[in-house]
């Protein structure tokens, strides 16, 4: 699952579209998701999806067998696991907002009022997909 590549020019562009068509699907993802995709798209909300993806391939535990650990590093390489909720606020905000920087702000704001730009920037790093 990658970002879609115009992700940064609709967010200027406050164009974003909800947060789960931010996310294309990649071949072989659905392997792991296929019960949450309906025509090429994600069918439900992110939050449900990453939550079921954490506890399916139990992503947050630290004693897996071998098959169980490869399993959820597979996962954890294909799907944006720490990242979807920056997207998710971001493109909810936006929506809210109709304004860049006050979407940006409520970003700082809900995950950690101490991350800056910077760290909210890495959703734009090319492992994602897009450049900006």
């Amino acid at each position: 699952m990658r970002l879609i590549p115009n992700f940064a020019e609709l967010l200027h562009e406050i164009k974003l579209p909800s947060p789960e068509k931010c996310f294309l699907i990649e071949h072989g993802d659905e392997k792991y998701i296929e019960k949450w995709i309906k025509n090429g798209e994600i069918s439900c909300e992110l939050e449900i999806l990453f939550e079921w993806l954490n506890k399916e391939y139990k992503l947050k535990k630290k004693h897996l067998n071998h098959e169980e650990r490869k399993i959820a590093e597979e996962v954890k390489k294909r799907f944006p696991m720490e990242q979807w909720r920056v997207i998710r606020v971001i493109s909810d905000h936006q929506r809210k907002y109709r304004y860049y920087k006050k979407a940006i702000e409520d970003v700082k704001n809900r995950t950690s009022p101490r991350m800056n730009e910077q760290a909210i920037m890495t959703i734009f790093s090319p492992g994602w997909g897009i450049n900006t």
